[in-house]
């Protein structure tokens, strides 16, 4: 009975790890699509530059939300349903963008690709620098649950093996120059996941003895 109950006290304690993790990966399945769709649209001649580049920049304020709210190691679902509610609203544009009587021209010039990778190189340094900012943030967050006597040493060890791995999985996805937006939503999920393990092991009825 005793081991039922431990059980069940583990599931409970990691769901909100679990549902941040799949709300998380809704909103950036969907931002792929909706990419996915601006591209098909450029290359169809669907979308104009100018539509092209109000819809990518819909698409960037959209992560730049997500980003924000991921900030603080989890997501509110006030912030979730913001997140979607703009979304929303970005599908409807690039629905009625690509079906209005707008089209590019044979001679127009193309939604700039070119910039487009500048800027894509500019949100992977952004993003980058995020992780390690979480990284030394969470890191803090151990080192003052040991200081205050919050966390054992065994629990410490624990949560140093994780930050260890998470290291090691963003060396792995650096090694080849550039940082993936698939590779960032994995190290941020695992971060997501860290966050939620310093908290429970910080504020369990474990302490360290004196």
């Amino acid at each position: 009975m005793k081991l039922k109950l431990t059980t069940i006290a583990f599931l409970v304690a990691a769901l909100p790890a679990t549902v941040l993790a799949q709300s998380t990966s809704r909103i950036d399945e969907r931002q792929a699509n909706q990419q996915r769709r601006i591209d098909e649209g450029v290359k169809s001649g669907d979308l104009t530059k100018q539509e092209a580049e109000r819809l990518q920049e819909g698409q960037r304020r959209i992560q730049k939300m997500e980003d924000k709210a991921r900030a603080d190691g989890k997501i509110t679902p006030e912030e979730r349903r913001r997140i979607e509610q703009a979304q929303d609203r970005e599908s409807e544009r690039i629905y009625r963008e690509r079906h209005d009587k707008q089209t590019a021209k044979k001679h127009e010039p193309r939604y700039d690709t070119k910039h487009a990778k500048k800027h894509d190189k500019w949100q992977d340094q952004q993003a980058s620098s995020r992780i390690d900012e979480r990284q030394a943030n969470q890191q803090r967050r151990i080192d003052e649950g040991v200081k205050s006597g919050q966390l054992t040493k065994q629990e410490a060890e624990r949560l140093q093996e994780d930050q260890r791995r998470i290291q090691k999985m963003e060396d792995q996805a650096r090694a080849d120059g550039k940082l993936t937006a698939e590779e960032r939503r994995r190290i941020e999920r695992a971060q997501d996941r860290e966050s939620e393990r310093i908290r429970r092991e910080r504020h369990d009825k474990q302490v360290a003895r004196k």
